[in-house]
């Protein structure tokens, strides 16, 4: 299985497709450099005259000493501290993720028959409330709408009555999705069987007979016709419909097929006569 995922399940009706949209978001962090204070910064220095000497009058002089001037030096700025630059790294960029497989659900050992049906019975014996299936499955069954015959519960180890099957043929139809508890139909083999459990506890017993599989030519239209993988013979969806739940009583078990990125390219039915 495929992809992230879909499957039309009835034949007749369209399936919604969830799709998921991948962001991904990159942040760029830039860093900047400030610069730091001047750390030339020179010494002003005050010219000093040169002293004169000072004669008076009198035949006699008196020398007046020469006085050293000192020279005025005024104070050197103190070097202010260069700021210390923090690096920020560069982000390095998230690769965008491939599509990833989805794997099929490995299956656990279901719980014993008598305790599912203990958790599922609701006292009415005309609703199938569940399916199991020793060492493969054991599902509980939830209805359609009666306003959405298209709809199939998105439910993990959950499959989906199909009305329109009992309401045009008389027989029981499971679907579900091929990423959730359909994953289960492709494990169903010839000659197991198949148990139904009904609201007051009761159960049917179904044995698997045989597969078909078919790819769909155009996977999410309702009216598509298909193509069967074994014999190549090209059906049309309501030939199709009454070649799989019709016929015999029987319990056809329905999922899709995914092929390279279309969930729903294929169908899968498991084909279970009453036993």
């Amino acid at each position: 299985m495929t992809g992230v995922q879909t499957c039309a399940l009835p034949i007749l009706y369209q399936m919604c497709k969830p799709i998921i949209l991948l962001a991904v978001l990159f942040a760029l962090a830039g860093c900047s450099r400030q610069g730091g204070a001047d750390l030339n910064s020179g010494v002003n220095m005050v010219q000093v005259s040169t002293p004169t000497r000072q004669l008076t009058s009198t035949a006699t002089a008196t020398e007046t000493p020469l006085q050293s001037a000192t020279p005025t030096i005024t104070s050197t700025p103190e070097n202010t501290a260069t700021p210390t630059i923090t690096f920020t790294p560069e982000y390095t960029a998230t690769p965008v993720p491939t599509a990833t497989q989805i794997p099929t659900p490995t299956p656990i050992p279901p719980p014993f028959l008598d305790t599912l049906i203990a958790n599922l019975m609701n006292g009415n014996a005309s609703q199938v409330v569940g399916v199991y299936v020793e060492d493969v499955m054991s599902l509980r069954v939830v209805q359609q709408p009666s306003s959405d015959p298209a709809y199939v519960s998105t439910l993990p180890n959950t499959a989906t009555y199909f009305s329109m099957v009992r309401q045009m043929t008389g027989n029981t139809g499971l679907l579900a999705h091929n990423y959730l508890a359909g994953a289960y139909f492709f494990n169903l083999q010839s000659g197991q069987i198949i148990t139904l459990i009904y609201g007051d506890g009761s159960t049917d017993d179904y044995m698997v007979s045989y597969s078909e599989q078919f790819q769909a030519l155009s996977p999410n239209s309702p009216t598509s016709n298909f193509v069967s993988l074994s014999s190549g013979e090209t059906l049309s969806s309501t030939d199709l419909f009454y070649r799989v739940f019709g016929g015999g009583t029987r319990t056809t078990m329905q999922t899709c097929i995914a092929q390279g990125n279309e969930d729903s390219w294929g169908r899968l039915f498991v084909i279970a006569p009453l036993e």
